[in-house]
């Protein structure tokens, strides 16, 4: 039965205008949320004894380890329903025949292409912090404070995510961040809603920077809403120029990893914290580091979408 409905769902959306696509496109997304969130719950229930269905106090205790433990087993699910499922799903009900080669992930990504993501971003980090820096001064609305108050939440629990008092924490958190993330944000992002956008409109810089900026705004980080703007669109670009998503993947992958191991190396001694700061101070790094993500990107084969 399930199959079945699953089959006869197939392109159901198929001659939907590219506008109503793009509403149905969050329908999708918060089912996706809504389903993972539903059974990431159960599953914290069962394994930490924490309830995700009440509105206590305690469900939003940073300092309950227990439930940092199962918050992050929460956004594992929870970014597999809000970013990886939904993708699929959407095809599926598109109707697209090959999801592969629309997402553009069939091509294989060689060393040489690899390295360079590498490279790419290391380099994001110190714009990404200038950025930042920049965006510390940008003026909030009255009327958008409540972002103030959600961000100063998420800030207190973010701080206890990345506590790792070991490489297993480490690891892991490799794991959820840097593999199931940059995973899925890329999927749903990039492969759908930037090539989606590109169908609608034909221009390729109108699609990567209105993506940029949705992928910016669905974070709700004000403190963080200008750089993730601007290295959004670097990696839209990314995806663009080289045809592959598995290229924006690797990048986004080795950002936030990259990030990750400075982070631990501050917590355990092995590096000064004036590294996670790197590019504030010192423009020479910021302008040394576009100049080498302007080359790189400018290397990358031209894919052939106009």
């Amino acid at each position: 039965m399930g199959f079945s409905l699953v089959d006869k769902s197939r392109g159901i959306w198929s001659k939907k205008s590219y506008s109503s696509l793009l509403y149905y496109l969050p329908i999708v997304i918060l089912g996706g949320l809504m389903s993972s969130h539903i059974v990431g719950a159960f599953v914290c229930q069962l394994v930490f004894d924490i309830s995700f269905f009440s509105s206590t106090k305690e469900v939003f205790d940073p300092e309950n380890k227990d439930l940092i433990d199962a918050m992050k087993v929460m956004q594992f699910f929870n970014a597999l329903g809000t970013f990886v499922l939904p993708a699929f799903a959407f095809l599926h009900l598109r109707g697209v025949a090959k999801p592969a080669q629309y997402l553009k992930w069939q091509s294989p990504i060689s060393l040489g292409a690899m390295f360079s993501m590498l490279i790419m971003a290391l380099a994001m980090i110190p714009v990404a912090n200038f950025l930042g820096f920049l965006n510390e001064g940008l003026y909030l609305p009255e009327f958008l404070d409540f972002l103030r108050v959600i961000e100063e939440q998420t800030l207190r629990v973010t701080e206890q995510f990345l506590i790792m008092d070991t490489y297993l924490d480490l690891l892991l958190m490799i794991l959820l961040i840097g593999v199931v993330a940059a995973l899925g944000e890329e999927l749903l992002f990039r492969g759908v809603l930037q090539n989606l956008l590109l169908e609608w409109w034909g221009s390729k810089h109108l699609a990567v920077w209105i993506t940029a900026l949705l992928f910016s705004v669905i974070h709700l980080q004000y403190h963080a809403l200008l750089p993730r703007f601007v290295l959004g669109a670097l990696i839209g670009y990314v995806y663009m120029n080289s045809g592959n998503l598995r290229s924006s993947i690797f990048l986004h992958f080795f950002y936030n990893s990259t990030l990750l191991i400075i982070t631990f190396l501050v917590q355990h001694n092995g590096i000064d914290s004036s590294w996670e700061f790197i590019g504030v101070e010192h423009l020479l790094f910021v302008v040394l580091a576009l100049f080498i993500l302007g080359i790189l990107l400018f290397k990358l084969p031209s894919s052939k979408t106009n």
